[in-house]
């Protein structure tokens, strides 16, 4: 009998360092010849170079992007000798590497929890595959620094889904204190800091938030974290035990650079950025490997990994669309389907499609979203259920639909398995870090987030070049972000041109039926359809333009973190406030409060109040979602508005496709509702002003003085509101009420001297106490707010279908606003009424 592994070793040749003879060396699964052009091109690139320490490599989804990662992988084995490791973002991700590496014969095995490591892997004979937590936990097998224990060194990392593993990364580095699990230790630090929050006037927004009335998430006040930070410290370690052990030992020594967290289900100890370095294994490790999308932004793989600048704007990348699934995606919110519904248009087609024996999936951002289709999906609520149902549909045993919640990535639908997906609403934060840094961050880096979970969710049903799926986009705060030109900056090219078919499409539907006859076009591959997405797609071939400026601000910003750690808090402050005066960010305000916050941070850990007090005073002035410094800022009057036509048509002019901005109108006055909190209605009644082309206020919470919301118009007069929502309709205006108004008014005509001023208070209906004085006072009532509201929106509407430049689009804004009655006169006489005597 011929032994042919003896044969073989007999024989043995040097092994093929560079990936591509690696590739033609390996057995094929059939069907497959050779490398993609994108998958050649890449691997060149990188080969050369080989040894630099970060490298990001970009391919598109359903590029061959594991077998790439794997072909490097298997390199660095044959030339180094060293062990590798591959961590992949999830267990599905886990098995699907595990299994493109048996179909090519690529030795790799499974991280083990509770078992040693592999002696293959230690030998640099086997990758080793793993979730992100194999390595990043405070009790890694791979050692900590300063623990004691044997460090594992090796030749390389790679980071499988880089852009998309943050959040995995940071939840490694963040002690999470679940309210339903651990409500002592929830109790007991709320307690510790509630005299902070009311110190700086926040006292009633944290308590809505820890007894559950409120969805936000509250930041401790930086100087009061600093002030209890060794009770703190002393206090956790008790507890932490019961809570993670295996984020401790990142924490214990670092609670001074974290950020201390409150929403209504947990408290979150998350650090500014992952200290990555605590872990030899990564920090020395002489070859990290990123495989990202083919996006413009990895500011984030810097923040998290402390990964080089250079590097990361270096990335090894190709301009082939090799790998680019056809797309059709379709907007219903951009459709002229007039009072057709839109949700129940496409649950009714996702059924018909599904009886068809076609894949059907959805996305929803939330479980209760998710539940909102469970009248026509299936809706698996667990990993192990997730698991099963993917896997039936891969199969083709059932064809769903099948409703996932925040399953963004990881789920891979090829074929048939999915040939009809929606996206249902914008994706959301899913930790207290994620809510609380989207609230008040930088517009740009959020877009840019949101932009990478939106391409992961669109990717989901085209996994290579030959697939093909319909994609559908539901929700209005989906419908306005894709609206706006400055988002799809932050898509990757291929998306945005297959967004702009789709867009272009849409509005070229009117009914239902047209609707499924689109789909359709896909659905039955007719020929005119697929050749002009092709042509189409040309476009989407050329590199992706990498974001200097936000590799600039995020190096920065890991270098005074850094710096902040090492105690030299002076060098760590002037590193942030050189970037804040840098030019490039002078129009950027929310990322300079940003790194106004973070400066001020510093400084309170240093000991210097009052420096603190300055810089936290900034961040506030520009951007009142962060914390309050302890002295409330003076507040400054603001220049007299523009014209209200003026400030509606430039809003109108920030989006690329303007029905979108109907979207964007209806989230924002959608707590503009009898059930909403005084809170959200208070925004709500804002956001309305701003979409009336006013410019607005909201002097009580930004200042602690003047009223819940100031409408500042072009007008002799502005509108100085105050919000009482919760009444009921039978209870009225109290003189205590109208003191408050009064007081809002006073402190108006000490800040606008010679403005006229309209007192209004929001309520249910137009009726004062006999007690009452609020002669002059005005009732905006709340149905006639939804009126106001009603009326807006058919201006909008009248003028998202106008045509002209932007001075014949403001004449005809201003002669619907006259005719709509909402100039400011109009109004006041038409919606707002002087109140009566309650009896």
């Amino acid at each position: 009998m011929v032994d042919f592994k003896k044969l073989r070793e007999a024989k043995a040749k040097p092994k093929p360092k560079h990936p591509r003879d690696i590739f033609n060396a390996l057995p094929k699964p059939p069907g497959i010849n050779d490398l993609y052009a994108s998958q050649a091109e890449v691997l060149d690139a990188w080969f050369a170079r080989w040894n630099d320490k970060d490298i990001v490599v970009k391919l598109h989804t359903g590029g061959g992007k594991t077998l790439v990662a794997l072909l490097m992988a298997q390199s660095v084995m044959n030339q180094a000798g060293e062990p590798v490791l591959y961590l992949a973002p999830t267990n599905q991700l886990v098995e699907q590497v595990l299994a493109k590496s048996k179909e090519y014969g690529i030795a790799a095995a499974a991280y083990q929890r509770g078992q040693p490591l592999p002696s293959a892997f230690h030998d640099g004979t086997s990758v080793l595959v793993g979730t992100y937590e194999t390595l990043f936990n405070g009790r890694s097998k791979f050692g900590v620094r300063n623990s004691g224990q044997e460090v594992v060194k090796v030749g390389a990392i790679v980071l499988d889904d880089a852009h998309v593993a943050l959040s995995s990364v940071r939840d490694a580095f963040t002690l999470t204190i679940s309210a339903k699990n651990h409500g002592d230790v929830y109790t007991e630090l709320a307690d510790r800091f509630r005299s902070a929050f009311r110190e700086v006037g926040r006292g009633g927004s944290f308590s809505d938030i820890v007894t559950g009335k409120e969805f936000g998430v509250a930041e401790v006040p930086s100087w009061a974290w600093q002030n209890k930070l060794d009770e703190i410290q002393q206090y956790l370690a008790e507890k932490v035990d019961d809570i993670n052990p295996f984020v401790w030992p990142f924490l214990r020594d670092n609670l001074g650079v974290c950020h201390c967290l409150f929403s209504r289900t947990a408290i979150s100890i998350t650090p500014i950025f992952p200290p990555v370095d605590l872990l030899p294994t990564f920090d020395d490790a002489p070859r990290r490997i990123y495989m990202s999308a083919t996006i413009a932004d990895d500011s984030e793989i810097l923040r998290t990994f402390g990964a080089s600048r250079d590097a990361i704007g270096k990335p090894v990348t190709s301009t082939s669309l090799a790998g680019v699934g056809e797309r059709m995606i379709l907007v219903p919110g951009l459709m002229k389907l007039g009072n057709t519904p839109v949700l129940p248009m496409v649950k009714y087609f996702a059924q018909q499609i599904a009886a068809a024996k076609l894949g059907v999936a959805v996305l929803s951002p939330s479980g209760p979203a998710a539940k909102q289709w469970t009248d026509i999906a299936e809706y698996p609520d667990t990993t192990k259920a997730v698991s099963e149902k993917i896997a039936a549909m891969q199969m083709g045993a059932t064809h769903g639909p099948v409703v996932l919640a925040n399953r963004y990535d990881g789920i891979d639908l090829a074929g048939n398995a999915c040939r009809f997906l929606v996206m249902d609403d914008l994706p959301q934060g899913t930790s207290n870090y994620d809510v609380f840094r989207m609230n008040v961050v930088a517009d740009a880096a959020v877009s840019s987030l949101l932009a990478q979970r939106i391409e992961q969710g669109i990717g989901r049903g085209t996994r290579g070049g030959a697939d093909y799926c319909v994609i559908v986009l539901v929700g209005s705060r989906l419908v306005g972000w894709i609206g706006r030109k400055k988002n799809l900056d932050f898509l990757t090219a291929s998306t945005r041109v297959q967004l702009k078919i789709g867009q272009e499409v849409s509005e070229a539907v009117s009914t239902p039926d047209e609707f499924r006859d689109t789909i359709l076009k896909c659905l039955r591959r007719d020929a005119d359809w697929v050749a002009y997405h092709a042509s189409e797609l040309t476009e989407a071939a050329r590199a992706t333009t990498v974001d200097k400026l936000a590799l600039k601000v995020a190096a920065s910003e890991r270098r005074a973190f850094r710096l902040q750690r090492l105690g030299q808090y002076e060098k760590a402050i002037l590193e942030l406030e050189t970037l804040l005066s840098d030019e490039a960010l002078l129009a950027d305000g929310h990322r300079r409060a940003w790194l106004a916050a973070s400066a001020a941070r510093v400084a309170y850990q240093m000991g210097d109040a009052n420096m603190g007090q300055k810089l936290q005073t900034t961040a506030f002035a520009i951007n009142n979602n962060h914390s309050p410094p302890r002295i409330r800022p003076a507040h400054v009057a603001r220049p007299s508005p523009g014209r209200q036509a003026h400030a509606i048509v430039a809003r109108m002019l920030e989006y690329d496709r303007r029905t979108a901005l109907l979207a964007d109108f209806e989230e924002a006055v959608s707590d503009l509702v009898p059930e909403a909190s005084a809170t959200r209605y208070e925004q709500g009644l804002a956001q309305l002003g701003a979409y009336l082309g006013f410019d607005v206020e909201r002097p009580e919470k930004v200042h602690g003085v003047g009223p819940d919301v100031l409408w500042r118009t072009e007008a002799t007069f502005d509108f100085v509101i105050e919000a009482k929502s919760e009444k009921e309709g039978d209870n009225p205006l109290y003189k205590k009420d109208h003191a408050q108004l009064l007081e809002a008014e006073h402190w108006f005509k000490q800040v606008y001297p010679g403005r006229g001023s309209v007192r209004v208070s929001a309520l249910p209906e137009a009726v004062a106490d006999e007690k009452a004085t609020p002669v002059g006072s005005f009732a905006f009532r709340l149905s006639d707010v939804t009126k106001v509201v009603s009326a807006i929106r058919e201006v909008l509407r009248e003028l998202v279908g106008a045509s002209g430049d932007s001075v014949s689009l403001r004449d005809q804004c201003e002669a619907a606003l006259v005719k709509s009655c909402l100039k400011p006169s109009g109004l006041l006489d038409n919606f707002m009424k002087p109140f009566g005597k309650g009896k």
